[in-house]
């Protein structure tokens, strides 16, 4: 997992008067509203403002109507009762998942935001970024290949939110017809959230009735990449690279070379998300895979190797919660990369009763930190500049200062967080010298705590008195996330620059593999996999370096937590196709049971290793039970209609008959139809069986058969 980039801050160094700002608003959206001050509305177009705004995803456009600013602003809101966000009317809702939301809000209303009695709390949407051959036997993968029945992943959807992927990549593709031509895509959707005019969406996305009204970028169904591998000109490209790899550990075919390169679940199919890297539209990705393998009645686990370090590390931002409700019923997982900070001094920690000192020592020009602490405990925070000069802000007060060796932003005025009961502080250094050394000293008043602090960009700064305790990164500290770290598998090999060789033991955790335990005590990462080196699928819109590409240039070397995940990430989509209706607790509790415990993992759990190595062989014998039975599929072409359904339609092996059955809302059977086997299209002239034409509104559609019936399609008819 790529280290993360920060959340730039840079705001005009002011004096503020002691007042707490809207305790709903977290501290950056309290910075925002502050800014604008007693002089009427901050200038958006302003070189001090603009940056905060663009790192929100704010337009920074002037409104006409009201002759003052307009920024559309993407946060994360936590309601008081469940669905609430439709009753906000200054909240514009991405989609809603009980008391939980993402969305839009501009700058002007998030005074009235706030003030709304439906709203908890309003936390600014902030960045994220991303974070194979030996490594799949050495999980154990291969042994449910070749078992009876064999496993490959077949009838399990993998989702990938990441930078995208290579869609004419030989891995991901599939040769239908025998000619040597791999001309079928295994992609079953590929949404490009970077892309532009809000079209190709599929019918079961945006409705009203799944709490989605999503649409932005540009969404590609399986049949228009395969009209791009025919052309040879893909409609979207990974330019990094990390998405194609990640991919290609969870899923690749090995396709490129020969069969010898395969992913950990490569019959699986594939819903790709190329996010623009906030929290709020990676969940818009998290769902979009969900929402995909409902409609097909398939189970769907999701890959992110992603992060950050912004918030409590303990499950309770509101990006962690709705982590927790997304998988919220049998045939749905997430797994998380744990983060590659594993050898960075970013966290500090200790129970402060006297006045305690800490020095950062700084390597960007800009820095923030969080220090979270009890909500019974209170501190006055002084940070103390390389010159000497400081700021303090006690308890309740926020300060912003210019000093001759930077900007200094400190907010000190948080209540009780209404997720956790706890408090932080939040600073911002600007504007200063890599290589310069400040110090943050906290007094307890009244009471000290044990407080928890993190640089929230891992290569940005680090405290000389810091570890790397509790630097697993949101969303790795959500409770229903699988959480992975990383080991060694392997140190050398042979690349177009000749042959490599790199410093590691194998079978050790790797350096960079974050450690637990999240800020509430619980044990994470959940267990490890392979994550250096892993050789997987190369985008050929990335530049790779020639000493990290494999001969033939079909394949890269990575390392990382990243690389980590998507083994367990096609582990889980092994253990999905063999009994697609297990809950995310018991396919967790089934790799954690299973992992492998050696001299190098110790005693288990412990917070660098989890549980101990994955091992899928092991845990698919622990949910050992009825072969499941593979259900037929479904899919309605076009939504809504008026003339004609066209239905698309495919049955497993084996299946004696099959008949396609409408109802209306009131479950009356309206149409059947017998349908040719295995698969293919099927028609509905919107009539029932004795010739009367339907009216318009809403029908159910079933594919039938005499093993299994498929997932319930929603007509739209529309006269």
């Amino acid at each position: 997992m790529i280290r993360l980039a920060l959340l730039v801050v840079i705001l005009p160094f002011l004096s503020l008067p002691a007042a707490a700002g809207p305790e709903k608003l977290d501290p950056l959206l309290r910075a925002l509203v502050q800014t604008r001050g007693e002089g009427g509305p901050v200038d958006l177009l302003s070189p001090e403002v603009l940056p905060t705004l663009v790192a929100l995803g704010g337009d920074a456009t002037l409104s006409p109507e009201e002759g003052g600013p307009s920024a559309p602003l993407r946060v994360l809101l936590l309601t008081k009762d469940p669905q609430g966000a439709w009753l906000i009317p200054m909240f514009r809702p991405h989609q809603v998942v009980g008391t939980l939301a993402t969305g839009e809000v501009d700058l002007a209303d998030l005074d009235p935001l706030a003030d709304h009695p439906q709203v908890v709390y309003v936390q600014a949407s902030r960045p994220v970024y991303p974070a194979v051959d030996w490594s799949v036997p050495e999980i154990g993968a291969p042994a449910l290949w070749y078992s009876t029945p064999a496993t490959t992943g077949e009838g399990v959807i993998i989702g990938v939110v990441d930078t995208g992927i290579d869609v004419l990549h030989r891995d991901f593709r599939v040769d239908r017809t025998g000619d040597g031509f791999e001309e079928g895509s295994r992609i079953l959707w590929l949404w490009d959230q970077t892309g532009v005019g809000a079209t190709g969406f599929p019918y079961w996305w945006g409705d009203d009735l799944a709490g989605v009204e999503t649409y932005y970028g540009r969404a590609f169904s399986r049949q228009e990449l395969e009209i791009a591998i025919a052309s040879g000109f893909p409609p979207t490209r990974d330019t990094s690279g990390h998405g194609t790899h990640v991919a290609g550990i969870a899923a690749g075919d090995g396709s490129a070379a020969g069969g010898r390169m395969r992913g950990t679940a490569p019959g699986a199919d594939l819903v790709i998300v190329k996010t623009t890297f906030y929290e709020d539209t990676v969940l818009d990705g998290v769902r979009f895979v969900f929402e995909a393998a409902e409609a097909l009645g398939k189970p769907a686990v999701v890959n992110l190797s992603l992060g950050g370090h912004a918030g409590p590390h303990d499950g309770t931002s509101l990006f962690e919660q709705m982590i927790d409700a997304l998988v919220d019923r049998p045939g749905r997982a997430v797994v998380v990369a744990a983060g590659n900070e594993g050898d960075r001094r970013i966290h500090i920690g200790g129970d402060v009763r006297t006045t305690a000192t800490w020095h950062l020592e700084v390597e960007k020009s800009t820095v923030t930190i969080q220090l979270w602490h009890s909500g019974t405990a209170s501190f006055s925070t002084e940070v103390r500049a390389p010159s000497g000069e400081t700021v303090t802000a006690l308890p309740g007060t926020q300060r912003r200062k210019s000093t001759s060796s930077g900007g200094v932003w400190l907010d000190n005025t948080s209540l009780p967080d209404p997720r956790n009961l706890a408090r932080y502080i939040y600073i911002a250094l600007t504007d200063v010298t890599p290589g310069a050394t400040w110090a943050i000293t906290l007094t307890p008043i009244l009471g000290g705590g044990w407080v928890d602090g993190w640089v929230e960009n891992p290569s940005s700064a680090q405290f000389r008195e810091g570890d790397a305790r509790s630097t697993i990164s949101e969303p790795g500290n959500a409770a229903r996330a699988i959480t992975v770290g990383a080991y060694v598998t392997k140190t050398q090999w042979s690349s177009l620059a000749g042959e490599q060789r790199e410093e590691g033991e194998i079978g050790a955790l790797a350096s960079f593999s974050s450690r637990g335990p999240t800020r509430d005590g619980r044990v994470k990462p959940d267990l490890a996999a392979p994550g250096a080196w892993i050789a997987s699928a190369r985008s050929q819109n990335a530049t790779a370096a020639p000493w990290l590409t494999l001969p033939g240039g079909e394949y890269a070397m990575l390392l990382g937590t990243s690389m980590a995940a998507p083994h367990v990430t096609g582990a889980v989509a092994l253990l999905f196709s063999r009994r697609p209706n297990l809950t995310w607790s018991e396919v967790r509790d089934a790799l954690l049971s299973g992992a492998r415990v050696d001299g190098q993992v110790g005693a288990t759990p412990n917070y660098m290793w989890g549980a101990g190595k994955l091992d899928v062989s092991r845990a698919a014998a622990l949910i050992a039970g009825p072969t499941p039975v593979e259900r037929p599929t479904l899919a309605l072409l076009a939504n809504p209609v008026s003339r004609e359904a066209v239905f698309r339609y495919h049955c497993p092996s084996g299946t004696r008959w099959a008949s396609l059955h409408v109802y209306d809302l009131a479950g009356k059977l309206l149409f059947t139809q017998l349908l040719p086997l295995p698969s293919g299209d099927a028609r509905w002239s919107l009539t029932t069986y004795d010739g009367r034409t339907v009216a318009s509104g809403l029908y159910l559609a079933v594919l039938v058969t005499d093993r299994a019936q498929s997932a319930i399609v929603r007509v739209v008819v529309q006269r």
